[in-house]
């Protein structure tokens, strides 16, 4: 090697060394960046000074279509390109670079019949030469990163290598960040879910209004974090006792966050009194006006008389009560509507039912009716009205019977609608 030589070949280790110290920055970046947009941003101003390219691109694999979709851009204008740039599977360089998980470079791009040129006649952009390679997390494509126009006229076999080391670390930063994003939307999504319970928790009665020769228990079982059955249990003001259960449609967040109203406005309609019925219609139109998106709510309304024994009871699209007889049980007759929220001018009807010394009403949800075992058989009416053949004779009892034997029907399988229950029994001596 002669003494000429040594300048050349000091520039090319300072440009080496100089790339080195770069490609660093990407280390750093993947450590200390974990907000998506910043970091792709951050990773191809890096990328085009590293690789010393006119430009550097990213794309993106959307899961749901397949498509390559523009992300990120350095040198280039960004807002232009987000409005073209998305990518058949495929199509193009980038598009056959991530269908083959394969690295392309070209030193003449037009000469190559998978260059599509029609991005550069809209942008007004020249592409040259390029080098693109595929970005591959865990076995798993995830996009293509490109860089465009080598300042030194093309890029070498050195030039790429260089880039699929690269793109290695941007597969590592990108999946680090999305990691880290569905960790955040998660704790999130747990935080709203931990809120909405709490809500729904202090809507919800923790004991019923004590009512001499009368017991009541109620139970609630929901499918999700947050559910969209409900029960409750008024002293009106004329003394009689109200108590419901109902089922909103829908499951979750949403349906909890509905709760309140529809616990308020019956609230207000069991305030003005009147008959079951008369209440029942009175909350419907009500629904009806507030209720958005196609939401419902079936419902049950007992009111009970103490002084007389006498119940009435008018339900909304709800499950019919059962009453349980010393001789027989006896599931009443069904809804006297559809549920709430759905047609305005409905006047729902009452029956009204003596309710006798040592017999009880019980009100449940279809979570019961409709639980399903691994077999995916329901428990049915029929298997609930013969469970009941044999249960206690106290609503406690009665509904702790009731859980387990649903419990021990539906095994392993996973319980997919709420459970709610409320049994209410007349003493012997009242």
């Amino acid at each position: 090697m002669g003494q000429k030589d040594y300048p050349e070949l000091l520039e090319q280790c300072q440009r080496r060394n100089e790339r080195l110290q770069k490609a660093l920055e990407i280390n750093q970046l993947i450590a200390g960046e974990l907000n998506l947009g910043p970091l792709l941003s951050q990773i191809m101003k890096t990328t085009q000074t590293i690789m010393e390219a006119e430009s550097c691109s990213l794309f993106l694999l959307d899961d749901e279509t397949g498509d390559l979709v523009f992300h990120a851009t350095s040198g280039r204008d960004e807002a232009q390109l987000k409005e073209i740039c998305r990518l058949a599977m495929g199509c193009g360089i980038a598009g056959w670079s991530a269908e083959h998980e394969q690295t392309v470079r070209l030193s003449d791009v037009y000469n190559d019949p998978r260059f599509n040129a029609e991005y550069d006649r809209q942008t007004g952009f020249t592409t040259i030469n390029m080098i693109c390679s595929p970005l591959i997390a865990h076995g798993k494509l995830i996009g293509v990163s490109q860089v465009i126009n080598s300042s030194h006229g093309k890029f070498t076999e050195s030039d790429e290598k260089l880039m699929e080391a690269i793109v290695q670390m941007v597969a590592i930063a990108i999946n680090n960040a999305r990691t880290h994003q569905r960790l955040l939307e998660q704790e999130v999504l747990q935080h709203d879910l931990e809120l909405a319970k709490s809500i729904q928790s202090s809507f919800l009665p923790e004991s019923a209004p004590e009512v001499p020769g009368y017991e009541v228990a109620f139970h609630m079982n929901s499918a999700y974090e947050v559910g969209g059955d409900f029960y409750d249990t008024v002293r009106m003001p004329d003394q009689r006792i109200a108590y419901l259960l109902g089922d909103i449609s829908g499951k979750g967040v949403s349906a909890a966050m509905v709760m309140s109203t529809v616990l308020r406005d019956i609230h207000a309609e069991l305030a003005e009194g009147g008959t079951a019925g008369e209440i029942l219609s009175r909350f419907n139109i009500s629904l009806c006006k507030t209720a958005s998106n196609g939401m419902f709510v079936s419902l049950i309304l007992m009111i009970l008389d103490q002084r007389s024994g006498n119940m009435e009871i008018a339900n909304a699209g709800h499950p019919p009560p059962v009453l349980l007889q010393q001789q027989q049980n006896i599931q009443k007759s069904g809804a006297s509507g559809p549920p709430a929220g759905i047609i305005t001018d409905i006047q729902y009807d009452c029956e009204t039912i003596a309710l006798q010394p040592e017999e009880m009403i019980l009100l449940y949800s279809d979570g019961i009716t409709e639980a399903r075992n691994q077999l995916r058989r329901m428990v049915g009416v029929k298997r609930l009205l013969a469970w009941l053949d044999d249960a206690p004779d106290s609503p406690q009892a009665c509904i702790d019977y009731l859980i387990a034997e649903v419990q021990q029907y539906i095994g392993q399988a996973k319980q997919a609608d709420d459970i709610t229950l409320l049994a209410l029994s007349r003493s012997a001596n009242c």
